[in-house]
């Protein structure tokens, strides 16, 4: 039987550490030895130390950018969908396919850690990364058809590749991938492959069972597709799954569109792959809830997984079978479980992803100490956690008001107000 690894959350525990500050796409006056040229990554990173933090300030650019990573930094942006969620930072900015970043985590960036972006893809070939509270932003369509329910046009989402590759490099001088935290991202994203998947061409190219990925800890993340966390050969990849919501329902509208020749059918889709299944290899998989339109079929591949304390809107004859575990709910009517900003599960934003009052996901998940807590992003362990618009754990000023340019008032009364986003 294959071996599942119950891990310690308390791994990760982040360090404050005297660091240098690099700025890089800063349009204030510049301070010598701060200030990098607009967009210009590359030359932060080659003066940066280890441990040091590169301050992004992606809000300001206008092009798309690719970091590749080779050194343990620190990569802070300021959050993102400002302008849904206000309150967070002054300026309110839309977030921007144009301007989205990819990263790829090579061989020499073991310890480095990216919060608060808006990301296009993230490859991880080392060990001890951390992604948090990024945003991968994906595209949307307007169908010419109208929606079943509704008789509107709906919004579909376009298949594209917003995602994080775990991707182990043999002939890089990588190999196994361990310590690995994705922490309270949102992914509006829809990838055939999956938000998160593991790349198996590489198992599969060099049919190595000695390449491993070993304590994957993935909580407090919404995802509007699937997840592929297995690999070409089984016992290679090993991890928690907890307190993330997959939803379904949104990519559905994709099946819809393309697959079912728009018909808002239930069940089985046209194609099977295009289904709603997520794929898992040794994984300790809690305190999630999965929403999907596919009442035939388990939303989740993971015979050799054990699955406890999750919350399934597919019914009670489709139970997920797995090595073992209890008190998971099944058939649950996604519209009780979420408030009514869920929209029947068509998520935009992730201001749509609070617990209703009453729900019966409050308080059906088990935290590591057996004491409960909430399934669901808001649930979970103390120090991991989903935050609104993926705020980094700095201050932040959310509001400034000053009497205005022609003011003569005396006192110049200014009002400044700062948050932590802890």
């Amino acid at each position: 039987m294959k071996k599942i690894f119950l891990l310690s959350l308390f791994t990760f525990a982040f360090v404050v550490m005297h660091a240098t500050i690099y700025r890089v796409g800063f349009k204030g006056l510049p301070v010598s030895g701060i200030d990098f040229g607009y967009n210009d990554f590359g030359t932060a990173q080659s003066i940066a130390s280890p441990g040091d933090t590169i301050q992004v300030y992606q809000q300001l650019f206008t092009s798309s950018s690719s970091y590749g990573v080779y050194k343990p930094l620190h990569i802070m942006g300021y959050g993102h969908t400002l302008d849904v969620n206000t309150g967070h930072q002054v300026q309110h900015r839309t977030d921007s396919s144009s301007n989205w970043i990819s990263i790829t985590f090579s061989p020499g960036s073991a310890g480095a850690l990216v919060e608060g972006l808006n990301l296009a893809q993230v490859v991880i070939q080392d060990s001890n990364i951390t992604v948090r509270r990024c945003r991968f932003k994906a595209g949307k369509q307007t169908s010419v058809f109208n929606n079943c329910a509704s008789g509107a046009p709906f919004i579909y989402p376009v298949p594209s590749w917003e995602r994080i590759v775990i991707n182990p490099v043999p002939w890089s001088g990588g190999g196994n991938i361990n310590n690995c935290l994705i922490d309270g991202n949102y992914f509006d994203s829809w990838s055939t492959n999956g938000n998160i998947f593991v790349d198996n061409w590489v198992n599969a190219a060099y049919a190595n069972n000695s390449l491993s990925i070993n304590n994957l800890i993935v909580t407090n993340n919404y995802f509007n597709s699937v997840v592929n966390l297995s690999a070409s050969i089984p016992g290679q990849v090993n991890g928690v799954f907890m307190n993330n919501i997959v939803n379904g329902k949104y990519q559905h509208l994709y099946n819809v569109a393309y697959w079912n020749g728009y018909v808002c059918t239930q069940g089985s889709f046209y194609n099977s792959s295009y289904a709603m299944g997520s794929t898992f290899d040794g994984f300790l998989i809690k305190n999630n809830i999965f929403n999907t339109d596919d009442t035939v079929t388990c939303p989740l591949i993971a015979t050799n997984s054990i699955i406890q304390n999750n919350v399934f809107s597919t019914g009670i004859t489709n139970a997920c079978v797995g090595l073992g575990g209890n008190n998971n709910l099944y058939g649950v009517d996604m519209n009780t479980v979420f408030s009514a900003a869920w929209n029947n599960g068509y998520v935009l934003s992730d201001n749509q992803l609070a617990l209703a009052s009453g729900s019966p996901a409050a308080g059906a998940g088990i935290l590591g100490n057996n004491t409960p807590t909430d399934c669901g992003v808001y649930g979970g362990e103390t120090g991991l956690g989903y935050i609104k618009s993926g705020m980094p754990p700095v201050p932040s000023i959310y509001l400034l008001s000053t009497p205005g340019v022609n003011a003569t008032s005396n006192p110049y009364q200014i009002t400044i107000s700062v948050k932590s986003n802890q």
